[in-house]
């Protein structure tokens, strides 16, 4: 395990097996605490980076208890990887960008409904709002599922 840096920016690698509990559950990695120590991580972070050298896209993140995270790895990625379970792979990881997607960023400066709607989502609905715009791959789909996401139509 090793880390390239102290700070929030670093890169992180790390080896890890593929585990998944049941076939009708995604497979995952255990990442330990003490590889993302020095992020001094609070909660659920989203990250971005490879596992065996496929880039993750945008993953979460997730505490399993007091010693170890985790990271889904989802049926399709890993089949267009060739990763199966039990495999080693090596995982890097750096945290995501927290900047709000572009056309999320645009409806909360331009409404103030929009404003008023994401002030009353948690930090976790806030997380997952961003994480469902960015998922979209055209700007009008990003658009449209800000407005939705904030219950504007």
């Amino acid at each position: 395990m090793a880390s390239s840096g102290d700070d929030v920016a670093s890169t992180i690698t790390l080896r890890a097996r593929v585990e998944r509990h049941h076939p009708d559950l995604p497979r995952y990695v255990v990442v330990p605490d003490s590889a993302v120590e020095p992020w001094k991580l609070g909660g659920t972070t989203i990250v971005e980076g490879a596992a065996g050298g496929v880039e993750l896209g945008r993953r979460s993140l997730k505490r399993w208890d007091a010693d170890r995270w985790f990271i889904d790895l989802p049926g399709k990625w890993c089949r267009d990887a060739g990763i199966s379970t039990g495999d080693e792979v090596e995982l890097t990881l750096r945290i995501a960008s927290s900047e709000l997607p572009e056309e999320l960023g645009r409806l909360l400066s331009e409404s103030e409904a929009a404003k008023s709607a994401w002030g009353r989502l948690t930090a976790s609905q806030q997380r997952m709002l961003c994480e469902h715009v960015f998922a979209a791959k055209r700007p009008r789909t990003r658009e449209r599922r800000a407005h939705r996401g904030l219950g504007l139509f």
